[in-house]
């Protein structure tokens, strides 16, 4: 009989252990979720279409930033590892780049003391035909 009690405060305390772990975790997860949406980055367009397979989308993308918090931060683009400006003290930012780019592409806001990410966007490349590698030759006669 004792042996039961002992195998039911055990069951006990790692339910309770459980438990706690899952509400923490929750915690956490509406804690991060409250901080993403804080902050509202995007990028428009969000798709460049070229024509073929592989080659070079160009476009004209404005990117808008607004944060209820203010913050110094810097604008990067991620494929070039490129820095396209810095603000301080800011909360709101609106930016034309030319994107020209034959893949996907990621724009990050990054705070100036620890480079910490703040937001990202990213703007996609697609295409509306296949390169194939098959030559097309044409012929009069």
């Amino acid at each position: 009989m004792y042996s039961n009690v002992v195998k039911g405060v055990a069951t006990l305390r790692a339910l309770l252990l459980f438990g706690l772990l899952i509400m923490t975790q929750a915690s956490a997860n509406e804690t991060q979720g409250l901080q993403a949406t804080e902050a509202v980055f995007t990028a428009l367009p969000e798709q460049c279409v070229t024509l073929r397979q592989g080659r070079a989308c160009f476009a004209t993308v404005e990117l808008q930033w607004q944060s209820a918090s203010k913050y110094n931060f810097c604008l990067y683009q991620e494929g070039k590892k490129k820095q396209l400006g810095c603000w301080q003290d800011n909360n709101h930012i609106q930016i034309k780049v030319e994107f020209e780019s034959n893949k996907s592409v990621k724009y990050q806001l990054r705070t100036l003391t620890d480079d910490k990410v703040l937001a990202e966007t990213q703007v996609e490349v697609s295409w509306q035909h296949k390169n194939t590698s098959r030559k097309r030759r044409w012929r009069l006669f």
